[in-house]
């Protein structure tokens, strides 16, 4: 890896907890924390699911398109009807989602010199809010949205696109993320790669391994800054 890394950070489950919206999501849907923490599970389970299937199929909507029938279908299982008001709180608090960490192994990377980037299957407009209501604006140089090659990831360009926004070539640049599936298209695309291991998951058994490896972006932060 260079001195000074590029570093292109995956958001939803990775830097921020798309679970954070669990309180919002028990207290409108009138459930307990148990059941609304299983249902955001099934929730990102699904917006995972469909964003990988559009793709296979050669369509696109975006995240928040996806976000929203994900969210529908979870309804749909518990058998919970929602006003169209209760359905806007809770999509309201998923633009307000928490750090896993806070915002300072961040700001510790940025002052080491290091340039910081989004990469995420989120669109421009919720990546800019999130980023703006998070306090990460701050330390970030850029934002890259699959929405610019209407596809998600793992396929290669989602990644390469990268270098539209950057002057270094793909290759100079590094993919941070919790999701092994992430880590590993951006190794197939040809970028090094960060898996931030918090849940202690096993190796990748397809290849494609992590350049690094690290419990937490705090301990990223001590590698690099």
């Amino acid at each position: 890896m260079p001195e000074t890394e590029v570093l292109c950070f995956d958001v939803y489950g990775s830097t921020h907890d798309q679970h954070s919206i669990v309180e919002t999501l028990a207290e409108v849907a009138d459930v307990s924390i148990d059941v609304a923490g299983e249902m955001s599970e099934l929730w990102v389970e699904h917006q995972i699911d469909y964003s990988m299937e559009v793709t296979l199929m050669g369509e696109y909507e975006s995240w928040w398109s996806l976000t929203e029938r994900a969210f529908e279908w979870v309804l749909d299982y518990y058998g919970i009807d929602l006003t169209e008001s209760e359905r806007g709180t809770v999509m309201d608090a998923y633009e307000h989602l928490e750090f896993y960490e806070g915002i300072e192994p961040f700001e510790r990377l940025a002052d080491a010199g290091h340039e910081l980037y989004v990469l995420s299957d989120g669109t421009p407009g919720m990546l800019a809010t999130l980023a703006e209501n998070s306090g990460f604006d701050a330390v970030l140089d850029g934002i890259v949205s699959v929405e610019d090659v209407g596809k998600f990831k793992p396929v290669p360009e989602v990644y390469r696109n990268v270098e539209n926004y950057v002057d270094r070539p793909a290759e100079e640049c590094t993919m941070v993320a919790t999701h092994t599936f992430d880590v590993a298209g951006a190794k197939h695309a040809g970028l090094d790669g960060v898996l931030v291991n918090r849940h202690r998951v096993p190796p990748h058994r397809l290849g494609f391994e992590p350049d690094l490896v690290v419990p937490t972006y705090a301990a990223l932060a001590d590698e690099l800054a």
